[in-house]
C-alpha cells in the first residue's frame, strides 16, 4: 500500500496507515528499506512538516495528531531495528 492508495475520508486514512505501519514501517514514511539512515530521516521530517497539527487548522488537527503518531512510530521503529 501506498500513500497515493490511501482512502480520502479522516477515519479511513488513518486506519490504513495503522494497517500500514504494522506491514511496512518504510511505507508510512514514503521510503524503502534499502534507503540510507539518511534519507529515512529527511523522509521523516518532511512527513511531519506536512502533518504536524500545530501547522494545520482546527478543522484537520485531530486527524493530523493520529497521523504523526503514526509516522513518529514508522520512524522510532526504524531508529530502534537501525540502531539510528
Amino acid at each position: 500500500m501506498k500513500w497515493k492508495n490511501i482512502p480520502n475520508t479522516y477515519q479511513d486514512r488513518v486506519a490504513a496507515l495503522r494497517v500500514l505501519l504494522t506491514e511496512d514501517p518504510f511505507a508510512v514514511l514514503g521510503t524503502s528499506s534499502t534507503a540510507s539512515n539518511d534519507e529515512v530521516r529527511l523522509a521523516y521530517r518532511k512527513k511531519v512538516r506536512a502533518y504536524h497539527p500545530d501547522r494545520q487548522d482546527e478543522f484537520v488537527r485531530l486527524h493530523a495528531q493520529e497521523v504523526i503518531k503514526i509516522v513518529n512510530a514508522a520512524y522510532e521503529h526504524i531508529c530502534r531495528v537501525r540502531g539510528m
